[in-house]
C-alpha cells in the first residue's frame, strides 16, 4: 500500500508543473484559431442587445439635438390648388385702367360659367424667430446634455457587458483548472484501488480491507467535486456563448488556453479614487448631465414669460385662362391675382398662471434631481469603500491560502517520507494529499476571486474593461 499511494502522489506532485495541460504534437487542433479574452469581448460587444439598444437611444438624443440646433429655421406651409369649371370674368374695357365694367359678370355659385375652364392657385407662408430671450439656446443646452447622457449609457452597457463576460471567462478558467486537478487525483486514485485489490487478493499483510474503504471515500469525494467542476464549466461556457453570440463556443471553437493570475494592484488615496469615479464612472456622468438639462429646462420655463420676436411674410398667388388681372380696388378680384407681405411682430401667450405652475414643477424637479445626485454621490463612495473592502479581504485571503497551500504541500512531503520508512499511517497520508489538492484550488478560487473584486474597482471608477489590459 505505501508504494502505491508513494507512486500516486509522485504522480500529483508532476502535475503542479503545468496549469493547464499543453497540447501534444499529434494532438486534434481546433477548428480555428481559439478564442481568447479580447475576442469573447469584441463578439460581446457587437453582438450583445444592451449596446445595441444604448446606441439607438444616442441615436434618439443626437436627434433631439438636431431638433433643437434647427430651430431658428423659419417655420411655414406651402398650399396649392387645382380646380374649376371656372366661368369667364374678363374687362368690358381693359384698355382703360379706371374701367369697372366687367364684360361677363361671373360670381361663384352662379353656375352660369361662361366659357368654363380652369384655374390654379398657390400661397407660401413662413415665420422665422428671430430673438426667444434663451429659449432655442437652452433648448440645445439640455440636447446636448442628452448626448452626453447618451454616450455615457453606451459606456454604462459596455462595462455591463464586459464585467459579465470576464466574470464567465474567469469561471471558465477556475473550472477548467479544476477539473484537471480532479482528473489527475481520480486517476490516481483508481489505479492506486487497483493494486491494492491485487494485493488484498494475494493476501499480503501489508494493506488491508480499511485501506480499500479509505481509497474508495476519497474517490467519491473527489467525484462530487469533479461533478461540480464540470458543471461551472458548462454554465461558464454556456454564459459565454449567450454572451457573443457564438454558438459553436466549446465545441468548434475552443477558448485560449490561459491562466488565473492575480493583477498588479496599486492602491491610491480615496479622495483621488473618488475624483476618478466623478470624472469617468458612466453612471456619474449621466447624472451629471440630467442635472444639466434640469437645469436647462427651469431657464426655458422662465424664457416663456418674455415674447418670441419673429418676423413673417406670405407670397400667394392664383391664375386662370378665362380671369383678367383686374388692378382696380373697386371690384373684387378674380382668379388671376397676387398678393405678399413681411412683417416684424412678436408672439405672447397671455397663460400667466399656467407658466408659473410649470415653472415651479420644473424647479421642484430640479431641487428632486440635486437631491438624488447629491445622495448618489455619497453612496458612490459608500460603493467605493466597499469595493475597496472587498479587494483588500480577497487578497488576504490569497495570502492565507497561499500560505495554507505551503503547508499543506510541507505536510505532504513529510508523510511521503515518514510512509516510506513506515513512520506515518496511510490515513494521515490521504489527508495531506487531499488537503494539498483542496489547497491548489483553493487558491485558484482565491485568485478568481481578487480578479472579480479589481474588476468591481474598476468598474465603479469608469476604467474601462472591454479590454483584457494586458501590459
Amino acid at each position: 500500500m505505501r508504494h502505491i499511494v508513494i507512486l500516486f502522489l509522485l504522480g500529483s506532485l508532476s502535475f503542479q508543473a503545468k496549469a493547464l495541460p499543453q497540447e501534444n504534437d499529434t494532438g486534434q487542433k481546433a477548428q480555428s484559431e481559439p478564442l481568447g479574452l479580447d475576442d469573447l469581448l469584441e463578439a460581446a460587444l457587437a453582438h450583445d442587445g444592451r449596446l445595441l439598444a444604448a446606441h439607438a437611444g444616442l441615436e434618439v438624443y443626437r436627434a433631439k439635438y438636431n431638433q433643437a440646433w434647427w430651430a431658428w429655421f423659419p417655420r411655414g406651409k406651402i398650399e396649392a390648388v387645382f380646380g374649376g369649371p371656372v366661368g369667364a370674368r374678363r374687362l368690358d374695357c381693359p384698355d382703360d385702367e379706371n374701367c369697372v365694367r366687367l364684360e361677363h359678370d361671373w360670381r361663384p355659385g352662379s353656375f352660369d360659367f361662361g366659357e368654363a375652364s380652369y384655374a390654379v392657385g398657390g400661397k407660401l407662408e413662413a415665420a422665422m424667430p428671430l430673438y426667444t430671450f434663451g429659449k432655442i439656446d437652452e433648448a440645445k443646452r439640455a440636447a446636448r446634455a442628452g448626448v452626453r447622457a447618451g454616450k455615457a449609457d453606451i459606456r454604462r452597457a459596455r462595462q455591463e457587458v464586459a464585467l459579465e463576460v470576464r466574470r464567465a471567462w474567469y469561471g471558465g478558467l477556475l473550472a477548467q483548472l479544476s477539473i484537471e486537478v480532479l482528473e489527475d487525483g481520480e486517476k490516481k486514485i483508481k489505479d492506486a484501488e487497483k493494486k491494492l485489490t491485487k494485493m488484498l487478493d494475494a493476501l499480503n499483510e501489508d494493506v488491508t480491507d480499511k485501506d480499500l474503504f479509505k481509497l474508495r471515500y476519497y474517490a467519491s469525494e473527489i467525484r462530487k467535486m469533479l461533478i461540480q467542476a464540470k458543471q461551472g464549466r458548462n454554465l461558464s461556457l454556456a454564459a459565454l456563448r449567450f454572451l457573443t453570440g457564438i454558438e459553436t463556443l466549446g465545441q468548434g471553437k475552443q477558448l485560449a488556453e490561459s491562466e488565473l493570475t492575480a493583477p498588479e494592484i496599486k492602491f491610491l488615496k480615496r479622495s483621488e479614487y473618488l475624483k476618478q469615479a466623478a470624472q469617468h464612472r458612466p453612471e456619474m456622468l449621466m447624472m451629471e448631465a440630467a442635472l444639466e438639462a434640469s437645469r436647462a429646462k427651469v431657464e426655458i420655463e422662465k424664457a416663456y414669460f418674455y415674447p418670441d420676436f419673429f418676423l413673417a411674410g406670405f407670397v400667394k398667388g392664383s391664375y386662370s385662362p378665362v380671369h383678367d388681372y383686374i388692378e382696380n380696388p373697386l371690384l373684387n378680384n378674380g382668379y388671376t391675382n397676387y398678393d405678399a407681405g413681411l412683417t416684424l411682430g412678436f408672439r405672447l401667450g397671455l397663460d400667466i398662471p399656467q407658466k408659473i405652475a410649470r415653472l415651479d414643477q420644473a424647479q421642484a424637479e430640479l431641487v428632486r434631481l440635486e437631491a438624488r445626485v447629491n445622495q448618489a454621490k455619497h453612496a458612490a463612495g459608500l460603493e467605493l469603500d466597499k469595493r475597496l473592502g472587498d479587494l483588500q479581504a480577497a487578497l488576504d485571503n490569497q495570502k492565507v491560502i497561499k500560505k495554507g497551500r505551503r503547508a499543506a504541500k510541507a505536510w505532504m512531503r513529510s508523510n511521503l517520507m515518514s510512509y516510506g520508512v513506515g513512520i506515518s499511517n496511510t490515513k494521515d497520508l490521504l489527508d495531506s494529499l487531499v488537503a494539498y489538492s483542496k489547497s491548489r484550488i483553493e487558491m485558484a478560487k482565491a485568485t478568481h476571486d481578487t480578479l472579480l473584486a479589481h474588476d468591481r474597482l474598476e468598474a465603479t471608477l469608469g476604467t474601462d474593461l472591454s479590454r483584457s489590459q494586458k501590459p
